[in-house]
């Protein structure tokens, strides 16, 4: 892996996954490094990489587009975004956020001649309906339910997303339906079912989860960054 020129930027740099994409590109050998990290979230870090530049802005900030434009940036890597988590959010906050949040980050990375950006979606875009096939496929329809805010908000993204690869398809994507994460120190609420004395089901029904562990999706995210530093290296950009 070789991101010695290039310059990203990783929204929700402060969270749990985010963090993590954001250590394992600065412990990368000095040859191998990217020229620039940036690191994006709500706050300051509590720590900081010495090989990391912090930015902290909300999403929805001019901010953020100007440091876009201010450190030239390559690639973005999108994962902030209001988790589920029983918290006492707005619907219309929520979709403020995660909808025009991602919005004006998109008009920031055509403005400013970004060339990939790589987006944290997730398996709640399909939606939970009773016609839903066994086995998901990326070819499918998203019909993220209406009724649950997070699974509409990830569909509504996603209907963007295809827009935007229409209208400005210089701005390469990729974008990973992402199921449960699992990890040493992950706590939600998936999570927090399998500490209790028993599981909730219903007698007769499958009950199916879909799981990955963190590190597969920060390696996963880490080739996706990768593989078009290594395409722009042989077009010798």
């Amino acid at each position: 892996m070789t991101l010695a020129n290039t310059r990203i930027l990783v929204t929700g740099g402060g969270g749990y996954l985010g963090s993590q994409v954001v250590a394992r590109l600065a412990a990368l050998p000095g040859g191998e490094r990217p020229a620039l990290i940036v690191a994006h979230d709500l706050r300051e870090p509590a720590v900081r990489l010495p090989q990391v530049d912090y930015l902290a802005c909300d999403i929805r900030s001019p901010q953020l587009a100007e440091a876009i434009a201010l450190h030239r940036i390559d690639v973005v890597v999108h994962l902030a975004a209001i988790m589920p988590s029983g918290k006492a959010h707005t619907r219309d906050f929520e979709y403020d956020v995660d909808v025009n949040g991602t919005r004006k980050l998109l008009d920031a990375c055509v403005q400013h001649g970004v060339k990939r950006i790589v987006v944290s979606s997730s398996g709640a875009a399909y939606g939970y309906h009773f016609d839903n096939a066994p086995w998901l496929t990326e070819d499918m329809p998203v019909r993220g339910n209406e009724v649950f805010a997070y699974s509409h908000h990830k569909r509504l993204v996603e209907e963007m997303l295809a827009n935007y690869r229409m209208e400005h398809p210089a701005l390469e994507q990729v974008v990973l339906r992402i199921g449960t994460i699992l990890g040493p120190t992950v706590h939600n609420q998936i999570t927090d079912m399998f500490e209790k004395p028993r599981l909730l089901a219903i007698q007769g029904s499958d009950s199916p989860f879909v799981f990955i562990w963190d590190q597969d999706v920060v390696g996963i995210i880490l080739r996706a960054v990768s593989r078009w530093a290594c395409w722009h290296l042989q077009r010798g950009g």
